[in-house]
């Protein structure tokens, strides 16, 4: 399985109960540049500003579907970042629809 790691316990990797979420789908990879992100988004992605990114950069946008608690139906969506690399961009794309182990 593969993993996606994160150096902090970020609110949008964590579920009803707090706790870091055990594994996420990867649902896409799209290639962006952080200066064309808004504000909002970047608060949002970083845990306002725990982690802090360039002010611009080529970046891969990751868009991941958590896993479902027991006793709910919602579908919750999180996003993470990765610096661009081709070997990355190729590696993720052969990765959508597999579900990845969460780490922190």
């Amino acid at each position: 399985m593969p993993q996606i790691k994160f150096s902090h316990k970020y609110q949008k990797i964590l579920n009803s109960h707090n706790d870091v979420i055990e594994t996420a789908t990867l649902l896409q990879v799209s290639i962006i540049n952080l200066e064309d992100l808004s504000k909002e988004f970047l608060n949002y992605d970083t845990d306002n500003g725990v982690y802090e990114l360039p002010k611009r950069g080529k970046y891969l946008m990751l868009i991941f579907l958590k896993e479902h608690e027991d006793y709910t139906t919602d579908l919750n969506l999180f996003t993470t970042l990765r610096r661009h690399t081709p070997e990355k961009h190729k590696f993720y794309m052969s990765q959508i629809g597999k579900v990845f182990k969460v780490m922190v």
